[in-house]
């Protein structure tokens, strides 16, 4: 075992998918988002297209990476004039488009935004693309400080969590009274077959053992329930574009980032059957913004751009509408969306 600035961690050559010895990618890479301790950097398999941090932090050290993680924050009452459109709109969509009970108006105008591809990714991306007539038991496996269960709940799910962070913990029960237990997924014992619907979003890349992770989320699945499994796509044009300065990199956090065939064979060899998998540009615009300071700084402390130019704001929509045209037929968009059952 060696220490990498006080980080206890491990050496990782080979694929987690096919044993290959990696090939290095980007080295002396530094944490640009929160300010944690190391030099890391990141390989990847030429057969496989899955990407890894190397050393890996071990499983002791891994909190020592999240003490000032977003994750912790309190849920935020919204601001109220912004606040009350987004809503209106988000929820017209909701009602159109994933079966959501809403008031006739919002129907109206959900019917029209529908039309808007763009606007459909954002909203269904809030609900995971769970429609209301897969509601039951909901698992948000890394749920943070609770937002999308708050979410999930009033839109008539019945929620639980699992989250490692014990500040994001804190946050969700203090806030919400949530339901979440702190620990691993391994840990929290669920009982087989145990719920309808279970969401990782951007939690994939977090877990040192992601494959276990999906073969315990099968377990856990009812035999008609759903996994929606959302992650960074090293294929997107924004990865392309940014290089190393690419946003979702975000070392030393990130352990493995995938591409569709990554991301497939992960599930496959994890048991899964594969429903659906595409990619989305949902938070192309975010991720063109953050990008290009990372690239111009060299760094983003606190990981989301607070104060845009409308130069830089105008070019992530531009971004965004870009990509959103070319992920159905070349799937280069931002994220990667898996969608799968038992």
């Amino acid at each position: 075992m060696n220490e990498n600035e006080g980080i206890h961690v491990s050496e990782a050559r080979y694929c987690l998918l096919c044993g290959c010895e990696g090939t290095l990618l980007y080295a002396g890479l530094r944490d640009r988002l929160f300010g944690a301790p190391g030099s890391w950097s990141l390989m990847r398999c030429p057969e496989c297209q899955l990407v890894w941090l190397n050393p890996q932090p071990t499983p002791d050290d891994v909190g020592k990476l999240y003490i000032q993680y977003f994750t912790h924050q309190k849920l935020e009452t919204p601001k109220k004039a912004l606040a009350g459109l987004r809503k209106r709109v988000k929820a017209s969509i909701l009602s159109s488009s994933f079966g959501y009970e809403m008031e006739g108006s919002n129907r109206i105008m959900g019917s029209v935004l529908n039309c808007i591809g763009p606007l459909w990714e954002i909203v269904g991306g809030r609900v995971l693309w769970l429609e209301a007539g897969e509601k039951g038991r909901l698992l948000d496996i890394g749920c943070g400080n609770g937002q999308f269960l708050d979410r999930m709940r009033q839109l008539g799910w019945e929620v639980v969590g699992v989250e490692p962070d014990g500040k994001a913990v804190s946050a969700a029960r203090e806030r919400s009274e949530l339901e979440v237990f702190q620990g691993s997924l391994e840990e929290a014992k669920f009982p087989d077959r145990h719920f309808d619907a279970i969401t990782m979003n951007h939690v994939i890349e977090h877990v040192q053992d992601p494959i276990g992770l999906l073969k315990e989320c099968c377990r856990l699945l009812k035999p008609s329930g759903k996994l929606v499994v959302v992650t960074p796509n090293i294929k997107s044009v924004g990865r392309r574009m940014f290089d190393g300065a690419w946003l979702p990199w975000d070392p030393p956090r990130h352990l493995f980032l995938f591409s569709p065939q990554a991301l497939r064979a992960s599930a496959e060899r994890a048991g899964l059957v594969i429903q659906d998998l595409w990619t989305t540009a949902k938070d192309a615009r975010w991720v063109w913004a953050a990008s290009s300071l990372i690239r111009r700084d060299g760094a983003l402390p606190g990981g989301t751009p607070e104060a845009l130019g409308p130069s830089l704001r105008l070019q992530g929509l531009v971004f965004q509408a870009i990509e959103h045209g070319l992920c159905g037929q070349k799937g280069v968009g931002e994220e990667l969306v898996l969608v799968v059952t038992r």
